[in-house]
């Protein structure tokens, strides 16, 4: 080399890298500039989002915390006043008795002045309460409200459900000593109506009377409401929190400020002209929700009326109810905030700024004095070349290990995986001992990459992947492969005990929380376990029977260990064989409908059936109607098998048996999912009058768990299918959480006694009451009751006897194809008209 070329080096070499990082730390600290702005402008916006989200949680807490406590009070009205009237009477009869004692040598005449005398007066229940004493006959001994009656029989007295009260009770009194008792009766100040009442009698044997008192529920309710129109008005919480409570005319009955309690705000308008009462009220119908205005009310520290509030709405007693927060307090904390992370962005903006202008002088300076050592350069040369080699062969090691290994979790891969348990295979055969392969799957990880965004998903995903690590030995193995899912490998197990105890350990490493980013994630994880060599004896058919495995335990319950066996890979086969089956049954023609005739139990005519959809398969045979709802609400199909039903049955019964006033009516289940469909009450009025079929023909039959599960969403539909003039019964009632409220609150017409209780009436006591009872409800709401399985004379008999007015079961017919129905009907009629 010459001795020009070697200058033109030695300048190359001390000018050149001066230059050169000059502009790569101008660079590098334009980019870190740029991405710190843009750093900082996501932080704040990340910071807002999170803490007015963390706000509106809040505020639907605390209004759901409220709405408990008033559930609860609710659902403890009657509870309270039979306590309350049962003391009461309690009271009433020791006076009694304590005066009869005390005068054992006066007539009955003066006993009797002497106790009405002490009793008369009585009052209680803020000046509500008082106590009436009958005769056994009827005849009334005081009554202190209508004293007119007094000496006068109401022996055949009714209320407006027909039913005879002083009758009634006096055959309780007499029956029992003391009972309970409900009946319709006129109030003092409103005579001319009458209300729900439950009252208590207790029988005085020594004058052959029944002394007794009552309560309006109405009442009860009443003052519940007024005490939590108390308590609410006292909860306060924070700096100027409060709950509000508004009626639905726009009344508040509780607030803060005393002055707007009992005031009419449905037509106030805040700054921008909002009717932000009418807008609070509308949401509050309409679900509950959210709901931003300028308040008219701001406590002190408040001087903008900004506020956002969550309302939700009682509709049984007209409550609306809501919090809030006032926003000039979240403004005032969140520009706090950000002009801490500003500050704190600038302090590390000066600080890199000045470490970049340090290292461009330090890097300048070191330049430099490379200058000065160019005489080594040739030996330079030399080093370098052997560390190019050197570098080569890490970067042909870096892409063989990358080849192998995931990126995200720096796991091995499939294909490093399948060879591992290619090897671990051989090894297994040799030692005489057994391998395990299990499939991992993060339960609900869509959901921390919906909550959290990908990038927590990403570093969960990381961090699951060390506690992974941590439950290996040199006879282990686990892969990422792919997405949230995991493959263990455990060669050397000596027995299924043992791979049960390492799936445990899997499962355990999500027990503690994992903090990401100040973030909280709770997670679990399903297994799925198979065995070589009995479950498999390639690496690819071990993985796919462990995931079969794996997607039976999630479908059974998610967070479990499930290993492989023939019977889950049978249940899979036949879910895909059920699934594609079931898709084109229908174009096949393979659904049919069978009808259970439904008698009535006291002329024993039948007067309707009960529409049961039925599916044979070519290829899967007689197919239970269970499996056959649950698949079709799976894939999609409930409401095209549920309008099959209704078509198909509306066909063969006006086919058969035309509109006549006794005609035979139609009982149609319906599915929850059928029901919620938005147009389900108009589907059915349009095949109902394509056929022509007189609607009050038509019953549709739905179960209590679609009004457990959306009782909200259900009521305007089931309120729109009664005003077309369709029935509705409620099917095995008495199964569930029954509530009277449904009976009270939805249009339902008819209640059907499941078979369960059927079944046991004749040797299970409590079930023969539950039957009798569950009439008598039916009966005192004017109900239709229908009693489902009734296989004996003796059945039908009892059932007849408590006055229950249909039955269904195989003691009159099994279900049965429209050509049969028609032929029961015939000998039905025969018989009834032989019979008369």
């Amino acid at each position: 080399m010459s001795l020009t070329s070697d200058e033109k080096l030695l300048r190359l070499i001390k000018y050149l890298p001066m230059m050169i990082i000059g502009l790569f730390v101008t660079v590098i600290i334009s980019v870190v500039l740029n991405e710190n702005r843009h750093s900082l402008k996501d932080s704040i916006s990340t910071l807002r989002s999170t803490f007015y989200h963390d706000q509106k949680e809040l505020l639907q807490y605390r209004i759901s915390n409220i709405l408990q406590q008033i559930e609860f009070e609710k659902q403890s009205t009657e509870s309270i006043l039979k306590n309350n009237i049962q003391e009461r009477v309690g009271d009433a009869l020791s006076i009694a008795y304590s005066i009869y004692q005390q005068n054992p040598s006066l007539d009955e005449a003066s006993l009797t002045k002497m106790i009405t005398d002490a009793l008369r007066d009585v009052r209680f229940n803020n000046g509500r309460g008082y106590f009436f004493i009958y005769k056994l006959d009827g005849t009334n001994v005081m009554h202190p409200i209508l004293p007119h009656i007094q000496g006068t029989s109401l022996w055949d007295l009714t209320d407006v459900r027909g039913s005879y009260v002083i009758r009634d009770l006096s055959n309780l009194a007499q029956a029992q000593g003391q009972a309970f008792h409900r009946w319709w009766w006129s109030k003092p100040e409103k005579l001319e109506q009458e209300f729900d009442k439950i009252g208590y009698v207790a029988l005085f044997k020594p004058l052959g009377w029944f002394i007794g008192t009552g309560e309006y529920v109405v009442d009860v309710e009443q003052d519940i409401q007024e005490r939590l129109i108390e308590r609410i008005s006292d909860y306060k919480y924070g700096e100027g929190g409060y709950v509000y409570v508004l009626n639905g005319q726009g009344t508040l009955l509780s607030h803060p400020s005393s002055t707007m309690v009992n005031t009419e705000r449905l037509n106030m308008r805040d700054n921008n002209g909002t009717f932000y009462v009418q807008e609070i009220i509308e949401t509050a119908k309409s679900g509950g929700g959210y709901v931003e205005y300028q308040a008219s009310y701001t406590p002190n520290g408040i001087s903008q009326a900004d506020k956002l509030s969550y309302v939700s709405y009682i509709p049984a007693w007209d409550w609306i109810i809501g919090t809030g927060i006032y926003t000039q307090r979240v403004e005032a904390f969140l520009n706090e905030r950000q002009a801490n992370l500003e500050q704190k962005n600038t302090n590390e903006l000066s600080k890199i700024i000045g470490v970049g202008l340090t290292a461009s002088i330090l890097l300048a300076v070191i330049s430099l004095f490379i200058g000065h050592l160019v005489g080594q350069r040739f030996v330079r040369f030399q080093k370098q070349i052997n560390a190019d080699f050197d570098e080569l062969k890490a970067t042909k090691d870096k892409l063989q290990y990358q080849a192998l290994h995931d990126e995200l979790t720096a796991l091995p891969n499939r294909t490093y995986l399948l060879d591992f348990i290619d090897q671990a295979k051989t090894k297994s055969l040799f030692s005489g001992k057994s391998l395990a392969v299990m499939f991992v799957d993060i339960d609900d990880f869509k959901k921390v990459n919906d909550a959290f965004g990908h990038s927590i998903g990403d570093q969960l995903l990381a961090m699951v992947s060390e506690r992974f690590q941590t439950l290996l030995d040199d006879h282990s193995i686990v892969a990422r492969f792919g997405g949230d899912e995991f493959v263990f490998c455990f060669s050397e197990i000596d027995s299924v005990l043992e791979a049960e105890q390492k799936g445990l350990e899997i499962c355990n490493a999500f027990s503690d929380v994992f903090q990401i980013n100040n973030k909280v994630v709770n997670s679990t994880c399903s297994i799925g376990v198979s065995i070589f060599p009995q479950d498999a004896s390639n690496a690819e058919d071990l993985i796919a029977k462990a995931d079969t495995a794996l997607y039976t335990s999630k479908a059974l319950k998610k967070g479990h260990v499930l290993f492989y066996d023939e019977s889950i890979n049978k249940q899979v086969q036949y879910e895909l064989a059920l699934e594609n089956e079931l898709r084109g049954a229908l174009e096949r023609e393979e659904l049919y409908m069978l009808y259970q005739p439904q008698i009535h139990l006291n002329s024993e005519r039948l007067v309707s059936v009960e529409a049961l959809i039925r599916w044979n398969s070519p290829r899967l045979g007689q197919v239970s109607p269970v499996e056959l709802i649950r698949k079709a609400e799976e894939i999609g199909l409930i409401s095209k098998v549920g309008e099959f039903v209704i078509r198909r049955s509306c066909e063969q019964l006006i086919h058969n048996f035309p509109n006549h006033p006794e005609a035979i009516t139609l009982s149609i289940n319906v599915s929850p999912n059928q029901l919620l469909e938005g147009d389900f009450a108009e589907t059915l009025t349009a095949i109902v009058d394509e056929y022509g079929i007189d609607h009050r023909r038509i019953t549709i039959e739905i179960t209590e768990n679609v009004l457990i599960n959306d009782i909200e969403l259900v009521t305007p539909i089931l309120k729109k299918v009664r005003e077309q003039g369709f029935a509705i019964a409620l099917d095995d009632f008495g199964t569930g959480f029954s509530s009277l409220s449904y009976l009270c609150n939805l249009p339902i017409t008819e209640i059907k006694i499941d078979r369960s209780f059927v079944d046991k009436m004749l040797s299970n006591q409590q079930s023969d009451g539950l039957i009798k009872a569950i009439v008598a409800i039916g009966k005192s709401h004017s109900l239709k009751v229908g009693a489902e399985g009734i296989e004996s004379p003796e059945q039908h008999q009892r059932l007849h006897q408590y006055q229950c007015n249909l039955g269904q079961g195989y003691l009159f017919s099994k279900p049965i194809q429209i050509e049969q129905l028609v032929e029961f009907h015939k000998q039905n009629s025969a018989r009834i008209e032989y019979e008369s």
